[in-house]
């Protein structure tokens, strides 16, 4: 709005005040010289003068002076060499003058500005306004303006839900009074009142049916028992004790749970089992299943080998899908596994207790404090080195439900931290004090995420501070991803676009390096659903250039990266490469497969996230089919 602030008539004519500094390189015998000829000072006034400008760079030579004396002034000292800047004046106005309103270029409101031509509401001179400054304040006011109104929003949003909580919780109240003095207080027929009640009912149908079909099923047609080797294998380790009767210190009635319909599930030949033979059809026919069935037929060649690998890689298939939600076929296979000849379950505990973990934090009615203090008790038989990493891990999982409180999962960080005194050896000790930094992180994030889905924001803060310390002490590209999804988490899209522009750097940079910490590999753990096809696109170049013996780590750590964005093409691509890679290589085969078994139940755990559960199958069925053919077949019952 372009308003005259006085009328023409007794508005003052502009005067100026002028200000000299030295030019650049300035020769200041020459200027001297000048200022004391073509200037007429003098030789003192000259000196004086020349000495002020070196001590201060600039000085007022002329002060309140009209325009024409000013313009010409200058003109005399530019001509001398010098730099010369006329500024405007603050004047009053004339008693006369008057004003009329116009808008305020800082505040936008409509004002009348002061004698000393200032805005009475934001204080700024009309005559002296820095367009940057201004901007960056408009900046501000209105960023301020949107979180107040958020804020405010929040605010009425909160006490709205307390008070529908409160009304709820007191028309129950009055209602349960109302019908004890009515003798209408029963509370079985409560249970199915209402629409949920209708819900509620369709729901104990629903499972009787099964009850009744799982019944039929079981005693048809020759009523057998549970074969003894069955109840072997579910009498062992921790998930059969959890699927048999939750961690508890009453041992389980594996007999009762033979029959039911869990236990069916369980049983070696169901139609939902991973350990019948997938895919017969599509194996032979595919290219890639006849890689991996020369693959297969290669290492079980090897006579009275003991498990060793096999066993890591039915381990890991096992937590996958324990991870996935699949309890029961995630304890199918490790019963499999405990009945094979040559398992080493000392070293498999951490595996077990793994799994466990992911079946107990998953189960739709949560977790009990009695369930986690036994889980605690058996963590603490592992050896130190597993043992922190356990507890960091089970932290985090801990941390991504919002009806525990914070202190639940900080107290399995302490004990994971109560760990490491009892490492020997530094090495072991830098190696797990990075691991158990990384699932901190991860807790921290998981616990942001949760809060922030409720919109509980003061703790979304506090967890945003814990996190940038944590990736400030320990800034690597698996800690500032993790960053990166915390910034998003909390709204702050640019600040999370920035932080993943170094993890891509960092990450880089370690590639370049050879990857000697393996905080490549690490990445697929933390990623989240963040785009990593920058990434990858960034490694390609760098691990090009390294040397052929570093190709199978580097391009075995992009390979997993992209299973777990969902990039199945790209998976395939790296894993070709690392089978390149490793051409004559000792141990080649189970490297390849144990890739194979990691990028597939990342590509599985895509799936289940992004709701395709059909592709999810096909991924667990290919882990399947590489896991289940290694095993030596159980001993035959007597």
């Amino acid at each position: 709005m372009n308003a005259q602030h006085t009328t023409d008539e007794h508005a003052p004519a502009t005067r100026y005040d002028l200000i000299i500094r030295l030019p650049e390189s300035p020769d200041m015998a020459l200027l001297q010289q000048q200022a004391s000829t073509q200037l007429q000072l003098g030789h003192d006034k000259a000196t004086r003068l020349m000495q002020h400008l070196e001590q201060r760079g600039a000085t007022r030579i002329k002060a309140d002076i009209a325009q024409d004396e000013a313009e010409r002034t200058a003109q005399n000292f530019r001509d001398a060499g010098f730099q010369v800047e006329m500024k405007p004046a603050l004047a009053l106005l004339d008693k006369h003058a008057s004003l009329t309103d116009s808008e305020c270029p800082g505040c936008q409101r409509m004002m009348r500005p002061t004698p000393q031509r200032q805005c009475p509401y934001c204080q700024i001179y009309l005559d002296k306004i820095d367009p940057e400054k201004l901007r960056l304040k408009q900046i501000r006011d209105e960023e301020l303006r949107k979180l107040n109104a958020r804020l405010q929003r929040e605010s009425e949003l909160g006490s709205r839900q307390s008070q529908e909580d409160s009304e709820r919780a007191l028309r129950n109240r009055i209602r349960a009074e109302l019908e004890k003095e009515l003798g209408l207080h029963q509370p079985w027929m409560a249970f199915f009142r209402g629409s949920r009640g209708v819900l509620r009912a369709g729901a104990i149908v629903v499972l009787l049916g099964g009850a009744f079909f799982g019944g039929y099923r079981l005693a048809s047609p020759s009523g057998q028992s549970l074969a003894p080797e069955q109840q072997a294998a579910l009498a062992q380790g921790v998930l059969n004790r959890i699927m048999g009767g939750g961690l508890s210190t009453q041992p389980a009635d594996l007999a009762a749970f033979a029959q039911s319909p869990d236990g069916a599930l369980l049983a070696q030949g169901s139609s939902d089992s991973l350990l019948a033979s997938p895919l017969n059809g599509e194996a032979s026919a595919s290219g890639e299943w006849q890689g991996v069935a020369a693959s297969l037929q290669k290492v079980a060649a090897q006579n009275g080998a003991a498990l060793g690998e096999k066993q890591n890689l039915a381990l890991a298939l096992v937590v996958a899908l324990a991870e996935s939600g699949q309890a029961q076929r995630a304890n199918e296979l490790l019963a499999r596994l405990q009945a094979t000849p040559g398992y080493q379950a000392d070293s498999a505990r951490s595996a077990e207790l793994l799994a466990s973990a992911w079946v107990l934090t998953q189960r739709p009615g949560g977790i009990s404090a009695q369930a986690l203090d036994e889980l605690g008790t058996q963590a603490s038989q592992l050896k130190p080195q597993d043992a922190a990493v356990f507890y960091a891990r089970v932290a985090s999982m801990l941390a991504a439900s919002p009806q525990l409180s914070a202190s639940v999962w900080q107290a399995w960080l302490d004990k994971a931290r109560a760990q490491l005194p009892l490492l020997s050896g530094a090495v072991m000790r830098d190696y797990t004090t990075s691991q158990l930094l990384r699932w901190q992180a991860q807790a921290q994030l998981n616990a942001l995420q949760a809060n922030a889905a409720k919109g509980r924001w003061t703790e979304v803060k506090t967890l945003l501070g814990q996190l940038q310390a944590s990736q400030a002490a320990t800034p690597g590209p698996a800690l500032t991803l993790l960053l990166s999804q915390g910034e998003l988490a909390a709204g702050h899209a640019p600040a999370a676009a920035q932080q993943l522009e170094q993890a891509y750097t960092l990450a880089a940079q370690a590639a370049a390096k050879g990857d000697p910490g393996l905080v490549l590999s690490a990445l697929a753990d933390h990623q989240g659903a963040l785009a990593m096809a920058p990434l990858l696109a960034k490694l390609d170049g760098v691990v090009a250039a390294q040397q052929a013996n570093l190709h199978a780590p580097l391009y075995g750590a992009m390979a997993t990266i992209a299973a777990a964005a969902g990039m199945e093409e790209a998976s395939a691509l790296y894993q070709q490469r690392v089978a390149a890679a490793l051409t004559g290589s000792e141990g080649r085969d189970e490297q390849i497969l144990a890739l194979s078994v990691s990028c597939s139940t990342r590509l599985a755990q895509y799936y289940l996230r992004t709701r395709q559960p059909a592709l999810a199958e096909r991924q667990l069925r290919k882990s399947a089919a590489v896991v289940v053919p290694l095993l030596p077949e159980a001993p035959a019952s007597s």
